[in-house]
């Protein structure tokens, strides 16, 4: 039962890691394509340059270590719950369980 809770537990992580990544590329890819559709666009003149905003750039990796943390918080949510769960679980049995007297040697 601990082992299945353990799987279980481990195949809904993954499961969340996987939708959230692809949230986050969909919201990237959306991102980007109203950077593109909102620039106006010139002719080329003989010197072109991209502009690259480092605070844009330090600001991705703000939020890519905001969703990281988002997820470990809430893996240790589950995991907590999980052994709430298993500890009513054990609770329970240990009622049904009928008196055994001690042995001792």
């Amino acid at each position: 039962r601990v082992d299945q809770l353990k799987y279980d537990v481990q195949h809904l992580q993954t499961a969340l890691r996987n939708f959230q990544h692809r949230r986050y590329i969909r919201e990237q890819q959306e991102r980007q394509r109203e950077e593109l559709l909102a620039r106006t666009f010139t002719t080329n003149d003989s010197d072109t340059t991209i502009p690259i905003d480092e605070t844009l750039q330090f600001n991705e990796s703000l939020q890519s270590a905001h969703r990281g943390m988002d997820d470990l918080i809430g893996s240790g949510t589950n995991i907590l719950q999980g052994l709430r769960d298993q500890r009513v679980t054990l609770k329970v049995g240990h009622r049904f369980l009928p008196e055994t007297p001690h042995i001792y040697i």
